[in-house]
C-alpha cells in the first residue's frame, strides 16, 4: 500500500469517543474497528455530490452513502433548498404540517401498493409498525421474517446478544430466501397463526423467475398479509421500489433510507383496508410529522419522478460492477462484485474465511489511502451524483489494490501487513 493517511484528528476524536461512548459509534455497521481504525478515516467533516472529506481534509469517493441514504448526493442542491426554505418556518409544531398531506400523496401516487401511508424516523420503526398492523388486522400472532429488519426486540429475538427476553422470539420464525417449498411446509406446520411474511423482495440475490408472486399467493391463500421490506430497495431499484421493478405489489410495505437523501424520516404504507386499522392502533411518534425531513422527501420524490435518477443510478453500478469483475479475471484475482446496480456487494473469495478477511481488510485500507470509501461488509451504494470518472477512478484503484493483494496471497505475505 502507499504512504499512510494523515489521520491525526481522526484518532484523536476516536480516542476521546472511547471514553464517552459506548460502542464509538451510534450505528453498529459505522464502528471503527470494522475499518482498521488506524488505517481509515473515522470521521467526516464534509461531502459534496458523490465525495466526502475528513476532519483531517483527505478527500474520498464515497461508495458508502451513510450506508445509503444519500441516494442523489450530498449537499443536493433541490433538497438543501426545500430544508432551509421550511427551517424558516418551522421545524415542528402542535399542529400538523401541510408537508404530511404533500408527501403521502406522492408516495400515494409513485408506490404501487401505497394507498394510505404513515410516517416515522427510522426503517426499524416501520417495520415493527408494519407487523403490529399485520396482527392487528388478520388477528395471528406470528410474523413470518426474512432478512434484517432493524434493532427492536422482534427482529432480534431469535439471535439475541442479550437484552431481548427469550419470548419475544415465539411471535417470530425466520424462513429461507427464495425457496418457496420452505415457506410452504412453515405455512403448514404454522396453521392458520401466520399474519404476515415480512421480507426484503431483493438486495443481493436475484429471486427465482415467480418466486416473489408465490410468495404473495401463498400469503394470500393462508390468509397473511405480505410486507416488503423496501427500506433499502425504495427509490433504488424502481421510483416506486422493488415491488414496481419485479411487478409485485404487497400488502404493505416500509420505506426510509433514500426516502430524504440523508434526512430522519421512514414511512410504512399499503392497502387502505388494512391500514385503516392503524387509527385505533398505538403507532405514534413526536416526531413522525417533523417539517425539516418532510420537506427533504418532498424534493426527493419530485427529483425521483422528474429526473432520470434511477437510470443513472443503474448505469452507473452496472459499469462499476462490470468493471470490477472484468478487472479481477484479467488478474486472476477471486473477488466479484455481484447483487443489482443500484446496490452491488464485493465478496472476496479467499481459500478459508481468514484469507478472505486478509483481503477485504487489505482492500478497504488501501483503497482509502488512494481516495476511495468502501465499506467493509461488501455493499456499495450508487447515487445520482457519481460520475462516470467517479467509476474510472474507482475501477484503476481496485485493479491496482487487485494486483497487489493477489501477488501478496500467493506469497503468503497477506497477514503482514
Amino acid at each position: 500500500m502507499p504512504a499512510e493517511l494523515t489521520l491525526n484528528e481522526s484518532q484523536r476524536l476516536y480516542g476521546r469517543a472511547q471514553r464517552l461512548i459506548p460502542g464509538v459509534s451510534q450505528t453498529n455497521s459505522k464502528r471503527p474497528p470494522a475499518f482498521a481504525p488506524a488505517d481509515y478515516p473515522a470521521y467526516a467533516a464534509y461531502g459534496k455530490g458523490s465525495h466526502v472529506w475528513d476532519v483531517d481534509g483527505n478527500e474520498y469517493i464515497d461508495w458508502i452513502l451513510g450506508l445509503g441514504p444519500i441516494s442523489l448526493g450530498y449537499r443536493y442542491p433541490t433538497v438543501d433548498c426545500a430544508i432551509r426554505k421550511q427551517l424558516e418556518r418551522g421545524i415542528i409544531y402542535g399542529l400538523l404540517d401541510p408537508l404530511e398531506v404533500s408527501v403521502a400523496a406522492k408516495l400515494v401516487d409513485l408506490v404501487p401498493c401505497a394507498e394510505s401511508v404513515r410516517f416515522l424516523k427510522g426503517g426499524g420503526e416501520a417495520t415493527t409498525a408494519a407487523a403490529r398492523v399485520a396482527r392487528a388486522f388478520t388477528g395471528r400472532d406470528l410474523i413470518l421474517s426474512n432478512g434484517y429488519h432493524g434493532w427492536q426486540d422482534q427482529w432480534t429475538a431469535t439471535r439475541s446478544d442479550g437484552g431481548v427476553p427469550p419470548a419475544v422470539g415465539t411471535t417470530i420464525r425466520e424462513f429461507p430466501y427464495a425457496d418457496i417449498d420452505a415457506l410452504g411446509e412453515i405455512f403448514r406446520s404454522a396453521g392458520d397463526n401466520v399474519a404476515a411474511v415480512l421480507m426484503s423482495p431483493a438486495l443481493i440475490e436475484t429471486p427465482p423467475p415467480g418466486y416473489l408472486g408465490a410468495v404473495r399467493d401463498l400469503c394470500h391463500a393462508n390468509g397473511a398479509l405480505l410486507i416488503f421490506d423496501e427500506v433499502v430497495t425504495g427509490f433504488r431499484f424502481s421510483v416506486g421500489g422493488a415491488q414496481e421493478y419485479f411487478g409485485v405489489t404487497p400488502d404493505l410495505a416500509c420505506f426510509a433510507k433514500a426516502m430524504a437523501n440523508g434526512m430522519p424520516l421512514s414511512c410504512f404504507c399499503g392497502r387502505a383496508d388494512v391500514m385503516a386499522v392503524t387509527e385505533n392502533l398505538k403507532i405514534t411518534a413526536t416526531y413522525g410529522g417533523e417539517a425539516l425531513s418532510l420537506a427533504a422527501a418532498d424534493a426527493c420524490l419530485d427529483e425521483y419522478r422528474n429526473n432520470d435518477v434511477i437510470a443513472h443510478i443503474w448505469r452507473i453500478g452496472r459499469r462499476l460492477i462490470e468493471g470490477t469483475n472484468a478487472a479481477a479475471e484479467d488478474v486472476g484475482h477471486p473477488v466479484r462484485r455481484t447483487g443489482f446496480p443500484p446496490l452491488s456487494h464485493l465478496e472476496f473469495r479467499g481459500e478459508t474465511d481468514q484469507e478472505s478477511t486478509l483481503m477485504r481488510s487489505y482492500f478497504i485500507r488501501g483503497a482509502a489511502a488512494r481516495g476511495v470509501l468502501f465499506h467493509p461488509g461488501g455493499l456499495s451504494y450508487v447515487c445520482y451524483s457519481h460520475t462516470d470518472a467517479d467509476v474510472d477512478v474507482t475501477l484503476a484503484v481496485q485493479r491496482e489494490l487487485f494486483v497487489e493483494i493477489e501477488a501478496r496471497r500467493r506469497a503468503g505475505t497477506l497477514a503482514e501487513v
